[in-house]
């Protein structure tokens, strides 16, 4: 029996572990949402890994994913993205377990232009993708043994997310304005688990020298918002017209990457299977709402 803890388990990515891990025969899951414990409490941390000590895994779901609003609410975004993981991380060294954490294309924001890997250059812009850059020195600064995999555009069951917030306005208006200048790949929470579920088989396996570090993962291909946006719709059978607008036109208070489409190469070594397109995945999510 694998046992594995899962904190932020009422976020959409926490929510998918706990549906795809909880029916497996071969995990124990033990979840916490926001309620039962705040990760910026430094002693529940240690508390929770002293009272299950058989717990080999720590799987933190838990973050400020909130980015427009970090830019006016710094405190919070640091608080969450970068001091409480290190506090899981620190405890999760003294009791032997492995961390895994999630960070976000954001770290990036080159200008590349080509499939970023996980050694180029770092330059987050804005208050939220410094706080997960600064979030993962401060994890591998512990230590622990630990899997950060940096992720883009995600969406799954019971989130507040692109796919979810199109699929609620298309039904209602026939004209959205979207942008059309960023390009990346939507990446399922699903196939996240499905992932994390891999590395975890492979530690088992003994090979946890080949899971140690920082993975990038996203769904294949690549595609700008307002196309993903015009693929919802058309595979949703909704009637609503896509107007293609600038970032700078759209306003946002944060920075967005124009390109943050991720080289996957690394973590592809250790799937048993590719990485599925990211129009497989939302059919698959469609499919299932």
């Amino acid at each position: 029996m694998i046992s594995v803890i899962v904190s932020g388990a009422s976020g959409q990515l926490g929510k998918a572990f706990i549906e795809r891990l909880s029916f497996q025969e071969n995990y124990s899951v033990f979840s916490f949402d926001r309620r039962q414990l705040d990760i910026a409490d430094h002693d529940k941390i240690g508390h929770i890994l002293l009272t299950l000590p058989q717990a080999k895994y720590w799987i933190n779901c838990a973050a400020y994913t909130k980015v427009d609003e970090a830019e006016s609410n710094p405190h919070d975004a640091r608080l969450y993205n970068t001091i409480a993981p290190g506090y899981i991380a620190a405890a999760c060294r003294e009791a032997g377990v492995h961390m895994i954490d999630f960070s976000s294309d954001y770290v990036y924001h080159s200008a590349l232009r080509r499939p970023m890997k996980e050694d180029d250059p770092t330059e987050p812009k804005g208050v939220y993708a410094r706080s997960k850059r600064e979030g993962e020195l401060a994890i591998s600064s512990t230590g622990a043994s630990h899997t950060i995999l940096r992720t883009s555009w995600v969406y799954g069951p019971g989130g507040h997310n692109f796919v979810n917030t199109m699929l609620r306005l298309g039904r209602t208006k026939t004209h959205l304005r979207i942008v059309g200048d960023q390009l990346g790949a939507p990446t399922f929470t699903h196939d996240i688990v499905d992932a994390v579920k891999e590395i975890i088989h492979q530690d088992q396996s003994g090979n946890r020298a080949s899971i140690q570090g920082t993975f990038n993962f996203a769904n294949a291909g690549e595609v700008t918002w307002d196309n993903f946006a015009r693929s919802i719709f058309s595979l949703s059978g909704i009637e609503c017209t896509v107007e293609s607008i600038t970032t700078e036109e759209y306003g946002a208070p944060a920075p967005r990457p124009t390109y943050s489409v991720l080289n996957c190469e690394k973590i592809s070594s250790l799937l048993a299977k590719p990485i599925p397109h990211w129009k497989d995945a939302l059919q698959r999510y469609l499919d299932m709402i």
